[in-house]
């Protein structure tokens, strides 16, 4: 009796590892599936918009700009906050610091190759959103790099400061009006919520869809959550008047 115990234990546990290793070759499985239906991450897109670019301001840059997953031979942050310009400063996000007002531009005509306004236009009224977009083209010499939500989305302000709060929409149209190619990022519109988080639960199989997603909304941005929005500066591009 004593021996059939021993052998019915050792088969439970050869049944155990067999499954576990069948459940770790499905997940591997799984993975190598999702990585190729995922679409075009942001971070992606916007390495390959900098390439060619050796020096980038970056407006509105925040605390943790995405600038820091670039390779940039020299970049700008300025904000207005001066707790997250610190912040910022500590990581060595960028190489200097300038703490202003993105709608009063200090930079000379011409003087940076790109100028990038990351999650920034939507936290400025429309009109002042406007001017930054006629400053940036100003200031730039190749490029403007544009990245807002799809549409109004509510956020109010924390971390103690105002400038968090958004106080406009921006839409594919208008932007595509003003000379921007547009592309989607971050799926479908209505799988993110406030400040873009997912909306349903699980959380992580919503995430997963989302980055599926993204593989149509890139190619139909009046689908996606948020536009990326990139304008070439040359003599045959008309600048805002």
């Amino acid at each position: 009796m004593q021996i059939c115990v021993q052998e019915d234990s050792g088969f439970i546990e050869e049944k155990n590892e067999a499954k576990f290793m069948m459940l770790k070759m499905l997940g591997r499985i799984i993975k190598k599936i999702y990585r190729s239906m995922k679409g075009k991450s942001f971070i992606s897109c916007l390495r390959r918009e900098l390439i060619g670019s050796r020096s980038i301001l970056d407006l509105g840059c925040g605390k943790s700009s995405p600038i820091r997953f670039c390779s940039v031979s020299y970049a700008i942050g300025v904000d207005i906050f001066h707790p997250y310009l610190m912040e910022a400063k500590r990581k060595k996000i960028h190489d200097d610091y300038v703490l202003g007002d993105v709608r009063k531009l200090c930079f000379r005509n011409n003087s940076f190759d790109c100028v990038t306004a990351l999650d920034l236009i939507e936290h400025l009224p429309k009109r002042e959103g406007y001017n930054l977009l006629r400053e940036m083209e100003r200031v730039a010499r190749k490029k403007i790099i544009v990245f807002t939500p799809n549409g109004f989305l509510l956020q109010n302000a924390y971390h103690n400061n105002v400038w968090q709060a958004h106080r406009s929409s921006w839409v594919l149209r208008e932007l595509k009006n003003l000379g921007y190619k547009v592309t989607g990022i971050n799926g479908l519109y209505i799988l993110r919520g406030y400040k873009s988080m997912i909306r349903f639960k699980p959380k992580r199989l919503w995430k997963d869809i989302s980055d599926i997603t993204q593989k149509v909304t890139y190619y139909i941005p009046e689908f996606a959550f948020q536009l990326l929005c990139v304008k070439i500066l040359n003599n045959m591009t008309e600048r805002i008047g």
